[in-house]
């Protein structure tokens, strides 16, 4: 074993770096995302270290689209990762480069070897008195191989909530292949993995992400398939399809204003829709097709969360541009073509075959006003996390762990955060828990009762 199973905190978790988070982190005022220091500080910072995270290309794909909203990617030829080309999106084109790279240094750091604190059974460990975080809580499948009397791999986390190290299966921290012991999940996800300028930047942008996963699964599973069952018995769903109203476009302002002109100017209209959760976190998603016939029809999404209304709503509207100009250059390995056989695992980035107008993110109900749906805006980074923090404790999901992967002499912050308990589905076709058979359940029994 790599250290004892007996009670204890685990090796080095007094010095956890999420313990210690910042109480005031206040943002850089400027346009775009939320960020303590401008693009032009952190592109300072990255730009030595693109060598060592084998980045050998920027390459600026806005023209690739007519939208025009700034789009890069980063190639990564060697990378470990399934994929070797990051992307990302900004209000500039410095901002849209920093953000490809992020992404990249964040799957970079990911796949760095890690040392386990520990390696024993999760039923060792729970008889030992350690705090551990069950494989089976994490929505993930684990493989037929998984017993909890075998032993796995732990690394440290903090749980934000509890104030306390938790050890963290590696295989649910990490999104590296292993071969020293069988895997304990069926496939690995990058689902709450994230960079930032500082620790606090990034367990910010890694709950945003963990809270839009679990608010589009149940937006899918309610808004979508549900709503479909009900159609076809002849049921009245109306009250369901009201849980994600469709914002009207022209009710924005701002930012997301200028972003949805660019669209206009482009001759495409963007579709937007609320699916803001019971975590009470705005969340957003904004679609735009194309329907040019059969196997050539072009469908695109983006989705956004942030405690800010008008940020969550800029990053679903700016996704989905990213996502029509990383299409367009076909260099990303996980898109695949429409009608081919790819794994329930990869459906998401499966090319559209025909535009589906009963998919409930194209309904066409009375749109409301971006005035009136909820917005929490903050100057500051700390107080965004507190009041998710408060929104998951609200709920009664028990734990919010970070696992620090920040990569040694690269100055950048990376951490995975796990809250057992929420969904992703959606996007991983993976494992349903039992928030989503609960949102389910009682949706069925509304329109049915």
């Amino acid at each position: 074993m790599t250290a004892s199973i007996a009670g204890g905190a685990p090796d080095g978790a007094r010095h956890h770096p999420a313990a210690n988070l910042r109480t005031r982190v206040p943002k850089h005022e400027g346009r775009g995302p939320h960020r303590e220091v401008p693009p032009e500080t952190t592109w300072s910072r990255v730009e030595p270290h693109l060598r060592r995270a084998g980045v050998t290309r920027l390459a600026d794909v806005t023209g690739l689209d007519r939208v025009g909203l700034p789009v890069y990617t980063a190639v990564v030829p060697r990378s470990n990762d399934t994929i070797s080309v990051y992307a990302g999106k900004g209000p500039t084109r410095l901002s849209a480069k920093v953000s490809a790279v992020m992404e990249a240094m964040e799957r970079f750091a990911a796949w760095l070897p890690v040392r386990p604190a520990v390696v024993a059974s999760y039923a060792e460990l729970d008889a030992a008195g350690r705090v551990a975080v069950d494989p089976r809580s994490v929505c993930v499948e684990t493989t037929a191989s998984y017993r909890p009397d075998g032993p796995l791999s732990w690394v440290t986390g903090w749980d934000l909530l509890a104030g306390e190290p938790v050890l963290v299966p590696q295989d649910a921290a990490v999104y590296q292949r292993r071969l020293h012991e069988p895997p304990t999940y069926r496939i690995a996800t990058t689902n709450g993995l994230a960079s930032g300028n500082s620790i606090e930047e990034a367990v910010c942008h890694a709950l945003c992400e963990v809270i839009e996963r679990d608010a589009l699964t149940l937006a899918d599973l309610v808004s979508g398939r549900l709503v479909q069952l009900a159609g076809r018995r002849g049921l009245d769903a109306t009250a369901l399809e009201e849980r994600h109203p469709v914002v009207g476009t022209d009710s924005l302002t701002g930012r997301a204003a200028e972003v949805v002109a660019a669209y206009e100017r482009a001759a495409l209209r963007v579709r937007l829709i609320e699916i803001t959760s019971d975590l009470r976190v705005p969340t957003y998603v904004a679609t735009t097709e194309e329907d040019l016939g059969p196997g050539t029809s072009r469908c695109h999404s983006g989705w956004g969360t942030h405690p800010d209304a008008e940020v969550a709503i800029v990053r679903a509207l700016t996704e989905c541009a990213q996502s029509r100009a990383v299409d367009v250059q076909a260099m990303r390995e996980d898109i695949s073509a429409p009608g081919e056989e790819v794994s329930r695992y990869e459906r998401h980035t499966r090319r559209a075959q025909v535009v589906r107008r009963d998919d409930w993110v194209r309904r066409t109900t009375e749109p409301v006003s971006a005035a009136a749906r909820p917005s929490y805006p903050s100057g500051d980074v700390a107080e965004d996390i507190r009041l998710m923090l408060g929104r998951l404790r609200d709920a009664g999901l028990p734990r919010v762990v970070v696992v620090d992967l920040s990569p040694p002499e690269i100055p950048v912050s990376v951490v995975r955060v796990l809250v057992p308990g929420l969904e992703s589905w959606a996007v991983d076709h993976s494992k349903v828990g039992a928030r989503a058979a609960a949102v389910w359940n009682a949706g069925l029994a509304e329109v049915t009762s």
